[in-house]
């Protein structure tokens, strides 16, 4: 039977995933680096990103795209004592605006990301934080969007 305590861990870690997820799509850096390890390890692309790095993120999603939107679905934790393991699914939608004849028709597009994420997670000082967050893109697809009304900042 699980604890209470137990159950308390695995809703914090998968808290986690949705914290960082919020985090991105807000710019919130406050926020973002709350979630990570001093150590960390961010690995994407074949390339590991440490802390400084990390805490980059989220400025440089916002420059690269008008909004982010990342959906966190399916989460598996395994935990042992102050560490656990974690696979973590997303779909995240970048939007961003392209256009036609040289700029003459604005289109709107979304450039999509099926991501699953492998996770390794310690308790630090009594919170859990990402040690280390490896990003597996299992598809990405383009698809024209109509956006909703602008962010208010």
């Amino acid at each position: 039977m699980t604890s209470a305590g137990e159950r308390d861990d695995e809703r914090e870690i998968r808290d986690l995933s949705h914290r960082y997820a919020v985090a991105l799509d807000r710019g919130d850096t406050e926020s973002w680096a709350a979630l990570f390890a001093e150590d960390v390890a961010f690995e994407s692309g074949g390339t590991v990103r440490r802390r400084e790095d990390v805490l980059a993120i989220p400025a440089d999603q916002l420059r690269r795209y008008e909004r982010t939107l990342h959906a966190v679905t399916t989460q598996v934790i395994a935990r042992d004592g102050d560490r656990a393991t974690g696979t973590v699914y997303c779909i995240a939608h970048h939007l961003y605006r392209d256009t036609h004849q040289h700029g003459r028709f604005p289109f709107d597009l979304t450039h999509a990301f099926l991501i699953r994420y492998e996770d390794e997670y310690a308790r630090i000082d009594g919170r859990w934080v990402f040690g280390r967050r490896h990003v597996v893109t299992e598809a990405r697809y383009v698809h024209q969007v109509i956006p909703g009304p602008p962010v208010a900042a």
